[in-house]
């Protein structure tokens, strides 16, 4: 039925393709030599029953990896023969190849359990069921950490049973089950209610872990944050009892409205948290601040009202410790402000006025710079040409949640959101009446393109382009200001200070054009370079632009209008 090893069976070689050969294995793994495709496809490994033994694993278009290493769930401990099998994202097989596994040395390992249903337990202080799946592991491995994806069925509704059937796919094949395979940790699944009338109604967005969920305080959706950990606990046990330990941390991942709770339970309760991957945020994060700009922040915005609603203050210290990976795709249009489940009236004001109104290019590098105005360390990322979706996102996610696991560094995954202007200039001691050029062409821009650039001399005289010249008649120091455009709106504005006929020394500062915060840089180079900060947003020290909260909310009824 398979056919021979290392053959194809036929499908169409220009769409994808697939190496997998003979090999010998310890039974945990296996090596697929090779894939390269040009369509989105899921890798499934699947034995001489057809059974799922390995994946899915996702790869997007245009991917091309080598040597991949594929973890076998459950492990084999005979010879083998498996197919590797590439799918479409409408389930027709693109690829297939097979292969002979001999198992050599077999790994002593701990048995894992299947997709398990547990239910409600208020004595042990969870209201709601979860599920709970554990991947077997090799003996010798580390404890790890449970991982926790929340449900979120997408629809408010009194009928429990959708809650518990998205559950139930989301443990049996949704991305957090592959990354629990890759990690080789357990995966919980809490089985919330999203109510449409009971037993609270509609405008508590319990999937996203709102305001409105965290103020219930009383009935069976009270707490449903202590309620999750929980639910750890209780898990925690159930593993324990079959040789299966873990250790008190958790590892979160969740996108839209499950990246909402993720990111703001971590901010909750930052002691049980390891590390968090959230992604299809709105380009709103919750913000470790009690206000920014003339607004004081309460849950879900921010932190100042924390400790009225849990007992508990934010504990900002720990918070920093957590690893956090907080992600949006390029062109995602998802946006909750319209809704008024997810928004009153009053903090959908709020967020406009303090996040913007534009997700990507407002309020995400917004949150970014918050987080360093409160000095708490998250990295922020942006996927171009991505909408709505975490599939681009998934390699990170797995790195991201290992390296945290392993505690290893993981400041590289952050992404640069903002932008500074960069003024060079090559005369190494200028002199009245030289010809100087000013060049702006090392400026950076992590997000969109640059449109225009500005610059504005003493005298009163404006140049533009990225390289412009200039004299000075008589010696002194002299401010030159630079502003560069984006096709995002975006405007920042730098000053390099310049001497003329002087020492060789120059002094130059940054600055922007809203926002009061300045940073100093002494060079002695030949070529001079303004060395402001990095800008991030109004208020914080970013060089953005942001719609007031009445222009955003009129470009919104309009918007919704149309």
């Amino acid at each position: 039925m398979l056919g021979t090893a290392g053959t194809s069976a036929g499908q169409e070689a220009s769409k994808a393709s697939i190496t997998f050969n003979d090999q010998t294995s310890n039974g945990i793994s296996v090596i697929v030599e090779k894939i390269e495709t040009d369509v989105e496809v899921r890798l499934v490994l699947r034995d001489q029953d057809s059974n799922v033994i390995g994946g899915p694993i996702t790869f997007d278009a245009g991917t091309v990896v080598e040597d991949y290493e594929v973890k076998l769930t459950p492990q084999i401990t005979e010879t083998k023969t498996l197919s590797a099998n590439l799918y479409e994202s409408g389930g027709s097989n693109v690829a297939r190849k097979t292969a002979e596994i001999t198992v050599s040395d077999p790994a002593e390992m701990v048995s894992g359990m299947g997709p398990t249903f547990v239910e409600a337990n208020p004595d042990a202080g969870f209201n709601y069921p979860y599920y709970l799946y554990a991947p077997s592991r090799p003996t010798d491995s580390d404890p790890g950490s449970i991982l926790v994806q929340p449900n979120n069925s997408g629809q408010a509704t009194d009928d429990f049973e959708v809650q518990r059937q998205s559950a139930q796919n989301r443990i049996e094949g949704g991305i957090s089950r592959t990354v629990s395979e890759r990690l080789t940790v357990p995966l919980l699944i809490p089985v919330f209610p999203r109510p449409q009338t009971d037993p609270v109604d509609w405008r508590h967005y319990v999937h996203a872990l709102d305001r409105q969920t965290m103020q219930i305080s009383d009935g069976p959706l009270k707490r449903v944050d202590l309620q999750l950990l929980r639910m750890v606990d209780h898990a925690q046990e159930m593993l324990s009892d079959q040789s299966y330990t873990v250790d008190d941390q958790i590892l979160l991942n969740g996108f839209s409205a499950a990246g909402n709770f993720v990111d703001r339970f971590a901010v909750l309760h930052p002691d049980r948290v390891r590390s968090v991957t959230a992604g299809g945020l709105n380009g709103m994060a919750m913000l470790p601040l009690e206000e920014a700009k003339g607004h004081t922040l309460n849950f879900h915005i921010g932190i100042a009202d924390v400790e009225e609603l849990t007992g508990e203050p934010v504990d900002l210290d720990a918070l920093n410790e957590v690893n956090q990976f907080l992600f949006m795709g390029g062109e995602d249009s998802n946006d909750t402000i319209p809704y008024d489940d997810a928004w009153s009236e009053e903090m959908r004001e709020i967020a406009l006025d303090v996040y913007g109104e534009k997700m990507v290019t407002e309020r995400f590098p917004y949150c970014q710079s918050a987080y360093e105005q409160a000095g708490v360390d998250a990295q922020f990322k942006v996927y171009e040409g991505v909408a709505h979706s975490p599939r681009s996102a998934l390699e990170d996610i797995i790195e991201f949640h290992q390296r945290s696991l392993d505690r290893e560094d993981v400041s590289d995954f952050n992404q640069d959101l903002g932008f500074e202007p960069k003024i060079n200039y090559t005369a190494e001691q200028p002199e009245v009446g030289e010809s100087i050029e000013f060049d702006a062409s090392s400026t950076e821009i992590s997000l969109g393109q640059i449109l225009a650039y500005t610059w504005e001399f003493p005298n009163g005289e404006t140049a533009a382009g990225k390289t412009v010249t200039h004299r000075f008649e008589k010696p002194g120091q002299y401010g030159i200001n630079l502003s560069v455009i984006d096709n995002n709106g975006r405007t920042v504005t730098t000053e390099a200070t310049v001497s003329i006929g002087g020492d060789s020394k120059q002094t130059v500062s940054g600055t922007n054009d809203s926002s009061e915060s300045t940073s100093e840089a002494t060079t002695e180079t030949d070529q001079q370079t303004s060395a402001g900060p990095r800008f991030t947003l109004p208020g914080v020290g970013l060089g953005v632009v942001v719609t007031s909260a009445a222009g955003g909310l009129y470009s919104l009824k309009n918007r919704l209008q149309d």
